[in-house]
């Protein structure tokens, strides 16, 4: 009983060992397609188209793939058959039907070609009821039938092949059309982005056109809306007093006093940075004696720390010359870092033979002249 178990598992592990792989029917049903293009139909043996449609068959009995090659194969003994009948080769050419009977019966044009022969039999002086007989004994009723299923199985696995691609090609049309959907979504996000930024921007700049227009219309004063920076208005010597020649009684003209030179003055007068100085830097005699244009670059980074601070700017200096000199060359200097930075800068006296100081105070939005007039 033990000896009868072994056998049993041992012949059930080799079944499993033996069952062929994919890709090893694959490789088979390359090589029948091989051997039916090179004629190798039955013969050598091993090595022929018969031996392995007959393999593919007992490893695969539901793969129907092998059908339409078996077609093939009876075919090709049918062309021979021809050839051999047209030749007076009449027994030879039984012999290759014999074989396509057995194996593929329904192979297209094999019932002509039995038919031809048997006419060929006749007049050669055969008995054409046993040649048919002979004929129909060879494809027996339950071969035929077999071979019939085969087809028919054959038949319905290409339908569900055809289905299954246009289930595929519909998959891919619904996916192609869901991506054109979204592709055309994020377009028209993009797009309407685009018109809510341009919208904006038209916006900001009515806004910003509004209050230039605002800002032109508002009452002017002839010094705090000079376009000369007014803290250097108090630089300038003041009018001289008109000279009377005759003492003419006339009204006083108050108004003299409020000349832009006399109201510069006066402001200037009131005017003071009282700010702490972020930093100062001294400024070297000898190129301001000599006028150096390279005068900002000798104070080291002064420039660079009034556009970084957007600072205002006290030059501390006993000539009213030098700082002028220096606010234009420092101005320069500045707007080569940014040329939309506008120098505040003012001047404070020191007595004669002290250092000139340029000192950088926090930034401010107007003059001190303006400052003091408001």
């Amino acid at each position: 009983m033990k000896k009868l178990t072994l056998l049993v598992l041992t012949a059930l592990l080799t079944t499993t060992t033996m069952a062929a792989t994919p890709e090893q029917l694959d490789q088979l049903l390359q090589e029948i397609r091989s051997d039916i293009a090179a004629k190798r139909l039955s013969s050598p043996a091993g090595n022929n188209a018969l031996d392995k449609i007959t393999e593919f068959r007992a490893e695969a009995p539901f793969d129907y793939r092998v059908v339409p090659l078996a077609y093939d194969w009876g075919e090709a003994y049918v062309a021979l058959s021809t050839q051999a009948r047209s030749k007076g080769e009449l027994s030879k050419a039984q012999g290759y039907l014999d074989k396509v009977w057995k194996v593929a019966a329904l192979t297209p044009g094999l019932e002509d070609e039995q038919r031809a022969l048997d006419q060929a039999l006749a007049k050669a002086g055969g008995d054409v009821n046993t040649v048919a007989v002979a004929a129909q004994q060879k494809a027996d009723a339950e071969e035929l039938a077999r071979q019939r299923e085969l087809a028919a199985a054959a038949e319905k696995e290409k339908e569900r092949l055809r289905i299954e691609a246009e289930k595929q090609k519909k998959l891919a049309a619904a996916q192609a059309a869901e991506k054109a959907r979204r592709d055309a979504a994020e377009k028209a996000r993009r797009e309407e982005q685009e018109r809510q930024r341009r919208a904006e921007q038209e916006r900001q700049r009515q806004i910003a056109a509004a209050a230039a227009a605002k800002q032109r219309k508002a009452p002017s004063s002839p010094v705090l809306d000079s376009p000369i920076d007014l803290d250097d208005i108090a630089l300038d010597a003041p009018a001289p007093a008109p000279v009377v020649r005759a003492p003419i009684r006339r009204p006083v003209a108050t108004a003299s006093a409020k000349t832009p030179t006399a109201q510069s003055t006066r402001l200037w007068a009131q005017a003071k940075e009282d700010s702490s100085a972020i930093v100062e830097y001294t400024v070297p005699e000898s190129a301001l004696q000599t006028k150096d244009r390279q005068i900002a670059e000798k104070m080291g980074d002064v420039c660079q720390r009034m556009v970084d601070e957007d600072a205002s700017l006290v030059v501390h200096s006993a000539n009213k010359s030098d700082y002028r000199w220096l606010a234009v060359r420092l101005t320069i200097c500045a707007r080569r870092i940014d040329r939309s930075f506008r120098l505040r800068h003012s001047y404070q006296a020191v007595g004669e033979g002290e250092p000139v100081v340029v000192a950088l105070h926090p930034p401010r939005d107007s003059s001190l002249l303006k400052q003091v007039g408001q």
